[in-house]
């Protein structure tokens, strides 16, 4: 059995399709289901059943050593980068993570977690996945400190999994972020707009540095997410285990990215408007971002090139976003 936490949202259900395409059918999923979206992302996948988060520690403590359980992909969490409550954020991201870590730490079972880019602040100390470097790492919001927290109570660890791997995920677009909203990735919220106006919002800059539009980020296709995590799941014990970053490995600005969601979707001569940045956002905001592959490549042994925006989002808005049925 493969238990996926968060295997309902976005990066969890498109791991199980990776798992369903490498003939994996018992998974536990593991989610709270209360958006009335949801249980779409699961609608075509195999899976053997679905238990609610909060049911899942006694759910293994009753199975204790007689477990059979391969791995352990924690990809839930609550990922809302303007979310304020800080005590539910320490419970929900940091201790939960914590006593799967000791679980799977006491059984010998793989563990895979998502870590995030937010734990890099404005990137004040760059974007190497140093671990020499984690401890310094200053983010700009609670969801970047409760992801960072728990990175750092890793790396003091003596007892591990066997195999273990932290995901530090960059910008992620692609299939399954339907039911995030304002949390979904741009090229989601922009298609609309494209497709009634031919336009795109973009927020104005409010740095000398950069001219509007031309802020930077390291956009990730969520299939080249999954294939990372299966790389550690069937070729871990081969290799490293560690924090990783996962994004393209390259800053492309968001008028890029809006140039490539107007060609995906026919509309090349689309105009681009820019906004006023809501003040919520202006003190916390990232101008640039670019995940330093060298590790993953190196230690971590994943060698497979990662995917252009330019194809990805093709992809995403030519055999998705713009078909009926848009889901994995």
């Amino acid at each position: 059995m493969i238990i996926v936490t968060g295997g309902a949202g976005f990066i969890g259900s498109a791991m199980i399709w990776k798992l369903n395409q490498n003939g994996h059918e018992d998974i536990l999923v593991v989610d709270h289901m209360d958006n009335g979206q949801k249980w779409r992302n699961l609608n075509k996948l195999k899976f053997s059943t679905i238990i609610h988060k909060n049911e899942l520690f006694n759910f293994l403590e009753n199975l204790g050593p007689r477990a059979n359980v391969d791995a352990v992909i924690h990809m839930g969490a609550c990922s809302t980068t303007t979310q304020t409550d800080v005590d539910y954020l320490v419970s929900n991201n940091l201790n939960y993570s914590i006593w799967l870590w000791n679980f799977c730490s006491e059984y010998q079972i793989p563990y895979i977690y998502a870590s995030s880019a937010a734990t890099y602040g404005a990137g004040e100390m760059g974007f190497e996945d140093d671990l020499e470097k984690i401890q310094y790492l200053k983010p700009l919001n609670p969801y970047g400190f409760s992801k960072q927290k728990f990175d750092q109570w890793v790396m003091r660890q003596t007892k591990r999994p066997p195999v273990w791997a932290g995901l530090k995920f960059f910008n992620v677009y692609g299939p399954q972020e339907f039911h995030k909203g304002s949390q979904s990735s741009v090229v989601y919220q922009w298609l609309p707009q494209v497709r009634e106006s031919g336009v795109i919002k973009l927020f104005k800059s409010y740095k000398e540095d950069y001219r509007h539009g031309e802020q930077k980020r390291d956009f990730v296709y969520v299939k080249d997410c999954v294939d990372v995590m299966w790389h550690f799941l069937e070729h871990g014990g081969e290799h490293s285990s560690g924090i990783y970053n996962v994004g393209s490995g390259e800053a492309r600005t968001f008028t890029d990215l809006a140039r490539a969601t107007f060609k995906a979707a026919g509309k090349p001569e689309g105009e681009l408007l820019f906004v006023e940045m809501p003040p919520s956002l202006i003190n916390q905001y990232q101008y640039y971002t670019k995940a330093d592959l060298s590790r993953l490549r190196e230690e971590g042994g994943y060698k497979k090139p990662m995917t252009t925006i330019e194809a990805g989002v093709a992809e995403y808005v030519g055999q998705y976003l713009m078909k009926d049925d848009p889901f994995l």
